[in-house]
């Protein structure tokens, strides 16, 4: 028996048809695009962030007193900065806890970091701020 030196192979044409792909592809598209649905921003700040370094506050909002807030990266105990309440130097968050809740309603806070402090002290100052209740305050940038 003789083999053949050639295979003979049968060319079939293979053609995909894309049209149902491309239709199903759409429809899925358009469906996940219906049911998307964006959820509200969370731990967004609800008060002024400085637009541009330099930025001070001229001109106090109602007549009211303006009282500032500075953080200088001197580590004290533990983990805590050193934090000026105007001129009065405070060790811990809830010193300033206790400052802040002798002060009246009607006062803007001003957090002043400098520009080396870590954001989580930053951040334990605002929500120190939130804990005594304060809903005037803004972030500024300490002058150097």
């Amino acid at each position: 028996m003789k083999l053949p030196l050639r295979a003979t192979i049968k060319r079939e044409n293979v053609s995909i048809r894309m049209t149902p792909f491309i239709d199903c592809f759409f429809l899925l598209m358009i469906f996940f695009l219906l049911t998307l649905q964006f959820q509200a921003l969370r731990g967004v700040f609800e008060n002024r962030l400085p637009q541009r370094t330099g930025n001070t506050i001229t001109e106090p909002q109602q007549d009211w007193e303006i009282i500032r807030i500075r953080i200088k990266l001197i580590i004290t105990r533990g983990d805590q900065p050193k934090i000026y309440l105007q001129e009065r130097a405070l060790y811990s968050y809830e010193e300033l806890l206790s400052y802040l809740t002798l002060l009246p309603q009607e006062v803007v806070l001003v957090i002043e970091p400098e520009p080396k402090v870590p954001y989580k002290h930053v951040i334990g100052v605002y929500n120190t701020c939130i804990k005594a209740k304060k809903k005037n305050i803004v972030f500024s940038v300490m002058p150097t």
